[in-house]
């Protein structure tokens, strides 16, 4: 068997942390969860080699840098116009006959696992670098056609004109291949977002949750007031708890690759979404990945509404916080000033430091 950098694909437990040069990051998460004996969903992941080969072979990798060649100056017209270009050709073009039956035996093989023909996945972008809210994700596709489209539109997002602008402001080039991760849909009870910290304001002694029914779509775009959960991390005591408005929940189109949305009845809305040993199970999950990784993470999760507790919560993706991490804490005490300096101070400002 090659080498995990020429595989066109890669079921998750086959892969760790380390892979994402291999599958991108969302994908090596999910096997590193696998190997830190967390559960997700089974899937597999469509390598960059995969992309990469894709767009060589097609002929589209060299189109693309002829076309920019001759595009002239970068300006927001021009990015648009090569965006156009790129997706126009990458949607257009058939999948290497080698690389498409490697993802359709994939497919099959997940259909066989779930004992269900045409298992409803995700098909999930997984860039080697992290690219929030650039790339594309789809819910809910069926069928070996639909799969096959699907994975080349979200090959193709990542020439959206934000991808673009988002690599070039980070001194990026064009050409970006990406992995895609191929999950099992999860038929999710409830969805939401655990944090390990309190979003708010950092206070890394609490977890956060917000929970809403239906599919995570809900709730990671914020169509939806959830309800939230602030609980103690080390008591999993509950701090304060919200009940949210829970208006409407993205659920499957029945028999089609899609999401629509549905009202939440009324009596639904006015109580809480989960248990209250489900909020304690998922503080539990959020602590052990938080200590498997050694700081605060953002994990999404659905609770399978065709199992039993604690088997009914599964982890959809794991990324490290990104808001708190990156702030500056301020000292609470200043250094303390030896004599030499304080002399200096003196005789520099007339002033005596403290």
């Amino acid at each position: 068997m090659p080498g995990k950098e020429t595989r066109y694909t890669l079921w998750y437990e086959e892969t760790d942390g380390q892979d994402f040069n291999f599958v991108g990051k969302k994908n090596a998460n999910l096997g590193e969860m696998i190997k830190a004996g967390i559960r997700v969903s089974p899937g597999f992941s469509i390598s960059i080699y995969a992309n990469d080969t894709f767009i060589t072979d097609t002929g589209i990798k060299g189109k693309i840098e002829a076309y920019l060649a001759d595009l002239g100056p970068v300006t927001y017209e021009t990015t648009k116009k090569a965006s156009e270009y790129a997706i126009g050709l990458i949607e257009a073009a058939s999948i290497p006959a080698v690389i498409e039956e490697e993802i359709l035996s994939g497919y099959r093989r997940l259909c066989e696992l779930s004992g269900t023909a045409d298992v409803p996945v995700a098909v999930r972008s997984s860039g080697a670098i992290s690219m929030p809210g650039q790339m594309e994700t789809y819910l809910n596709i069926r069928g070996e056609k639909d799969l096959i489209d699907y994975v080349k539109r979200c090959w193709s997002s990542a020439y959206n004109v934000e991808a673009i602008m988002y690599r070039a402001n980070k001194g990026m080039g064009f050409l970006f291949n990406i992995g895609v991760g191929i999950p099992k849909m999860v038929n999710s009870r409830v969805s939401g977002i655990i944090f390990t910290i309190n979003p708010l304001n950092g206070d890394p002694s609490k977890i956060s949750i917000d929970a809403s029914y239906g599919l995570g779509e809900a709730v990671v775009s914020g169509l939806v007031t959830p309800d939230t959960f602030l609980v103690d991390k080390i008591t999993f005591d509950p701090v304060k708890t919200t009940v949210g408005s829970k208006e409407v929940q993205c659920v499957y189109r029945e028999n089609g690759s899609d999401i629509i949305q549905a009202d939440v009845a009324g009596e639904m809305r006015q109580r809480l979404c989960v248990s209250t040993e489900e909020v304690g199970e998922l503080c539990r999950l959020g602590k052990l990945i938080e200590d498997y990784y050694g700081k605060a993470y953002d994990i999404e999760f659905g609770i399978d509404a065709d199992l039993s507790f604690p088997n009914n919560i599964i982890i959809l993706q794991v990324r490290p916080e990104s808001v708190w991490s990156k702030k500056e804490v301020t000292a609470r005490t200043e250094k303390r000033k030896d004599p030499m300096e304080r002399i200096l101070g003196q005789l520099l400002t007339g002033v005596k430091l403290k």
